[in-house]
């Protein structure tokens, strides 16, 4: 059992690094910056400066996502993660509950990898 509960958690891991990469790499190349500066713009929270929270979103995303890849110190590359996708879960997706609920899944799974790894 031992050895499934290793590979199982091994999964995890690399799928919440992904988690965090693609959607950045996305959001960079793909959906391109100002797209992102548009959509929080559009939300009270951000339209103060939203292509600053932009780029701190994309960068995050990209940055934390290769540090959990590489499981660089997890008890704190793990919270910034946790912030986004809570942020999101209530700005973004607010109403949708299904992806609300996904959000929150998410988070606590980071939350998870981080606290198995605080030594």
């Amino acid at each position: 059992m031992g050895e499934m509960k290793d590979t199982a958690i091994m999964i995890n891991w690399i799928l919440l690094g992904l988690t965090m990469l693609v959607p950045g790499i996305l959001k960079l190349f793909v959906m391109k910056p100002a797209a992102i500066t548009g959509m929080l713009s559009g939300m009270t929270l951000f339209a103060w400066a939203p292509s600053l929270w932009a780029w701190i979103l994309i960068l995050s995303e990209i940055v934390f996502g290769i540090l959990i890849l590489l499981k660089w110190n997890l008890k704190y590359t793990t919270i910034p993660p946790i912030i986004i996708l809570l942020v999101a879960t209530f700005t973004a997706h607010w109403g949708n509950w299904a992806n609300m609920l996904v959000h929150l899944t998410l988070l606590t799974n980071y939350w998870i990898l981080g606290a198995m790894n605080s030594k």
